[in-house]
């Protein structure tokens, strides 16, 4: 068991499967400019191990989730594709012990707390439906200070 600390200073448990010596952890950056995706693999050690050529696996998208404050279903949708190549880097066997966290910043604090709640709503439905990975969108999907 591995614990990795977040900017917003929330603890992440990582799990690895019994027979992996390997763990990876997803984290979205819901920012004012766009959206980011960081997925990375970790040894037993916490080390970071490479995915692919990188150390990590990075994608972004624009435009930010605020942009979607009429209408938080399609904020999901411009996620979709960030969470569909992040679920791809992590090994299908170590999916469900691989957690996801999105953090959301600036932008959705500017649209106030009805809008960016609705927006936060529709992207914890989202991953409670479409997401392999380890997920707990009530604790881990948050709009940090």
């Amino acid at each position: 068991m591995v614990f990795y600390v977040m900017p917003s200073h929330t603890l992440i448990q990582i799990h690895s499967s019994s027979d992996s010596k390997t763990s990876y952890a997803v984290i979205f950056d819901a920012g004012s400019s766009g959206s980011r995706v960081h997925v990375f693999c970790f040894d037993h050690n916490l080390n970071l191990l490479p995915i692919g050529k990188d150390l990590e696996l990075f994608l972004q998208t624009k435009p930010s989730l605020s942009f979607y404050a009429s209408n938080p279903r399609s904020a999901t949708l411009s996620l979709s594709d960030l969470f569909h190549k992040a679920e791809a880097a992590v090994p299908k066997d170590l999916c469900p012990f691989t957690p996801v966290r999105v953090g959301a910043t600036a932008g959705l604090r500017a649209l106030g707390v009805d809008a960016s709640n609705r927006i936060l709503q529709a992207v914890r439905d989202f991953l409670k439906q479409s997401s392999s990975l380890s997920s707990q969108p009530d604790r881990y999907l948050t709009a940090i200070d």
